[in-house]
């Protein structure tokens, strides 16, 4: 699994443009891991589709229980258990924090020194579900590994 993740991950990146990883072309590869389908599809983070879109919309809301429109660690690993109802990915709290941390501020609106930097902000929440679904199975590889 490993040699074939090392491959799939170079192949993938040197001629992807848009830097989407096709996780449901690898993982229908490997053995015994038909179980991601339904986990590939809680994650709507296509960019074009309207439906996704909506999808998105949806989730933020549910992920932001008070309605402040950030997204807090607590209220993102919440959300992973609560609303995602993926209660593996809630334990994996290394993969959460990555994606947390690389999602943040990346959209940031605000001046500087407001607090939309220090959370997950409604434009960024594509982003965070894109990381929150391939760090989590990057982390779940390396774990079949060790």
């Amino acid at each position: 699994v490993l040699k074939d993740l090392i491959v799939f991950l170079h192949s993938g990146f040197d001629t992807m443009s848009s830097n989407e990883i096709d996780w449901k072309a690898f993982l229908d590869k490997v053995p015994n891991e038909k179980e991601w389908d339904s986990f590939l599809a809680k994650f709507p983070v296509d960019k074009t589709s309207e439906e996704e879109k909506a999808r998105r919309a949806e989730l933020f809301v549910a992920f932001d229980p008070n309605g402040n429109g950030y997204l807090s660690l607590a209220e993102i690993d919440k959300g992973c258990r609560d609303v995602l109802g993926l209660y593996e990915l809630f334990e994996a709290k290394k993969a959460i924090m990555r994606a947390y941390q690389a999602s943040k501020g990346v959209g940031n609106k605000s001046s500087p020194g407001d607090t939309g930097a220090d959370y997950v902000e409604r434009n960024e929440f594509r982003l965070l579900l894109k990381y929150l679904r391939d760090y989590f199975v990057l982390w779940k590889m390396f774990q079949k590994i060790d």
